[in-house]
């Protein structure tokens, strides 16, 4: 049985974009642990095509056509992908009218009903896949396919997954590409220890729950160490990037993979995603961290303003940002923080706080972007209720920029000044943010140059000279 997976990337913007930045080249996880399982139970004959390295539609439809009846196709699909995917299966089923397509992922387990609606989608799968999908390659190649279009999701045992099966892309290519270029170097790989979120932030929350159920899994220390040890013997990487939600909410898994990750012999940096309540908690696990290879730890303070926090549900309080930006700070550890800005009860004189807070932080990178309603959380909800969307379609979803108005009833002009100053602040000012706010928004598809500019800018943050430079700001 021939499997086609295709990576949709975010359509028309993507062509030509495979090998000229880290977030245009990564891996889709997903996709390579279906194929592992897959390939696991026999399915051997995977193929990939990775719509970033196309030229154009046309390209596409040359590529497909030598795929050489394929029986199933597998598409992963997030809301910003919606027309994109349609149009792929269109094509496919204009080639191939008796193959079967497969969509899964964020969008189907979200908007089901709607997913299942596409007459050009045979089937449509929600949560967690490896399972499901492998059971319905079975009844297919067995000549039983299911009658039932939506397939429900079936949770896996983390550790009884195979390793994900990172050749499906041109992974070479991929990790030399690292995330914040100058602090890390090349090869990086990407890594998932855990899955889910314990958290009901109203921008994000339930979709977590809906994808992965409730609570968070983590793999077992020794099934990532042993992930780890493969791919470091395979590739000699420099750098990891771990991609979870949460890393440093368990305490004791974190301690455990600090003693196993030092015996393992690995010399790399990472970098973690967490949240500053858990380092204020769990302070003693931070020079820990640091010992074994953490350069970066990203944090989503989202903001100053207490009242906006607590209108989102955050969890988080202004004083433990701070407190989090110390302490790593003190440990050796860069900071980098996220804020998110226009916000439905977020009031001009909350933005200033958000302003104020970085002020005091000074977080080595600083992400600023507006918020937009995306389906899967109680905030897009509310937003579509209350009739507040400006996104006129899906492909707005993948922008979160403050470039553009994206719900109504925010003075986004007054929060344009605020957000300037804001990603000014480690120079100097509202003037230099200006010029910082229109590359940002501007060089979106011009991915070498926002490469090359992310590469000086994280050099010079990691040098004694910033250190020097921003005591004086």
């Amino acid at each position: 049985m021939r499997v086609v997976f295709i990576d949709p990337a975010f359509g028309e913007n993507a062509f030509n974009t495979f090998g000229k930045s880290h977030w245009s080249s990564v891996i889709q996880h997903g996709l390579c642990l279906l194929s592992a399982c897959a390939k696991a139970k026999g399915f051997n004959d995977i193929e990939l095509i990775d719509m970033r390295t196309l030229s154009s539609w046309d390209e596409f439809r040359k590529v497909l056509v030598e795929k050489k009846d394929p029986e199933v196709f597998g598409i992963p699909m997030r809301s910003c992908d919606v027309n994109v995917v349609s149009k792929l299966a269109g094509f496919i089923k204009e080639t191939y009218p008796d193959s079967y397509v497969v969509v899964g992922g964020a969008h189907p387990t979200l908007a089901t009903e709607e997913a299942a609606e596409n007459p050009n989608y045979d089937y449509v799968m929600t949560g967690e896949a490896e399972i499901s999908f492998v059971e319905l390659l079975e009844s297919i190649r067995d000549n039983n396919p299911p009658k039932e279009k939506v397939i429900p999701s079936k949770r896996p045992n983390l550790d009884e997954l195979p390793y994900a099966d990172r050749e499906l892309y041109d992974y070479k290519n991929s990790i030399s590409l690292p995330n914040y270029p100058g602090v890390f170097k090349s090869p990086m790989v990407t890594m998932c220890a855990s899955r889910g979120c314990v958290y009901k932030c109203k921008f994000c929350a339930p979709h977590s729950d809906k994808m992965f159920g409730k609570g968070v899994r983590f793999r077992s220390v020794d099934h990532v160490m042993g992930e780890l040890k493969m791919l470091y013997e395979k590739y000699h990487f420099k750098s990891i990037k771990f991609y979870d939600y949460t890393f440093t909410l368990n305490k004791e898994w974190v301690l455990e993979f600090c003693e196993k990750f030092k015996e393992s012999g690995i010399k790399a940096n990472f970098l973690i995603q967490s949240r500053s309540d858990l380092f204020c908690i769990n302070k003693e696990i931070v020079p820990k961290l640091k010992e074994i290879g953490l350069k970066l730890a990203l944090f989503g303070f989202e903001s100053g303003s207490q009242k906006v926090l607590d209108s989102l549900d955050k969890g988080t309080t202004v004083e433990q940002n701070l407190e989090a930006a110390r302490i790593c700070k003190e440990n050796g550890v860069m900071v980098g923080g996220s804020f998110m800005i226009g916000t439905p009860w977020e009031t001009i004189e909350d933005a200033k706080m958000t302003l104020e807070l970085v002020k005091k932080m000074k977080p080595h990178f600083t992400s600023v972007s507006f918020f937009t309603p995306i389906p899967g959380n109680y905030l897009y909800d509310y937003c579509i209720e209350n009739d507040l969307s400006l996104i006129k379609c899906p492909e707005e979803l993948a922008d979160f920029s403050p470039g553009k108005p994206k719900i109504k009833g925010v003075d986004y002009e007054a929060l344009k000044p605020i957000v300037e100053e804001i990603l000014g602040v480690k120079f100097g000012g509202r003037v230099s943010g200006k010029f910082i706010r229109f590359i940002y928004v501007s060089t979106k598809n011009m991915l070498w140059l926002r490469q090359s500019l992310i590469y000086v800018y994280s050099k010079w943050v990691g040098s004694r000279v910033y250190r020097t430079f921003s005591r004086w700001l």
